[in-house]
């Protein structure tokens, strides 16, 4: 397989990625359109061999496929990396390299920084620009606070691990064949942004402020060498929303 055809497959599996994230949640027929045209690059990887292109393609499709479930975010991650590994056992170069899921050096004085700068980053977004968050109080269940605090520190352990597993485990290791260490951590950066065009942050301001962070976050993970600081930094900026979410429920 030449390197641009590889390199070409991979950044049409990221432009279905994010079209998911902008079709959003209740995507209806627009979603599955995604996830079948995602499921035929994905097939395509396998048929040209393209080995550098085919684990990022067939975690698309398996990310494009949960998402036309009507299931939280997290459990759809959780689904996608399950289905890439089953796949891996199968389809020789599905799986990433061998240091993709390492945890690597600690190096908590950067991971403290990265995790540092979400806080003052998402508290200026929600007091600058007021966002409605009214769709995502919805989703929460009505619970003792509590239940509702236990589960807000559930969130920002889970949703920071398995996205970290996604974009600074496997797109990055992946993306880093092709494109280099710089261009991973760039490309990476702007899927994972794109990937708050609904979330939190949101917006445009939110793809841009989660985007910047996530280059951060990717270059964290390769001066660490591993997933453990980028995923200790991570935490800190899912709490930050747990406690806003929990804080908009007043």
């Amino acid at each position: 397989m030449l390197p641009a055809t590889d390199r070409i497959l991979a950044l049409v599996a990221l432009g279905l990625l994010a079209g998911s994230a902008a079709v959003g949640p209740d995507a209806g027929p627009a979603g599955w359109v995604i996830a079948a045209a995602s499921i035929v690059l994905a097939a395509v990887t396998v048929r040209l061999r393209a080995e550098a292109s085919r684990s990022i393609a067939v975690l698309v499709a398996a990310l494009a496929v949960a998402a036309c479930a009507p299931l939280p975010w997290q459990a759809m991650m959780a689904i996608a990396l399950g289905l890439h590994a089953l796949a891996a056992r199968v389809l020789p170069g599905v799986a990433p390299g061998p240091q993709w899921r390492s945890l690597g050096r600690p190096t908590l004085g950067w991971a403290a920084l990265v995790g540092g700068v979400t806080p003052v980053a998402l508290l200026g977004w929600l007091f600058a620009l007021h966002p409605d968050l009214s769709d995502i109080r919805a989703m929460l269940p009505d619970l003792p606070l509590a239940a509702m605090i236990a589960g807000g520190v559930a969130f920002a352990f889970v949703n920071a691990i398995l996205e970290e597993l996604v974009w600074r485990g496997v797109l990055q290791d992946r993306l880093a064949v092709l494109f280099g260490s710089g261009g991973a951590i760039a490309l990476q950066a702007a899927s994972f942004g794109l990937h708050h065009l609904h979330g939190v942050p949101r917006g445009a301001v939110g793809v841009l402020l989660a985007g910047t962070w996530a280059a951060m976050l990717g270059l964290l993970r390769r001066r660490s060498g591993g997933l453990l600081a980028p995923i200790l930094a991570h935490v800190v900026a899912d709490a930050t929303i747990a406690i806003i979410v929990l804080l908009r429920l007043g």
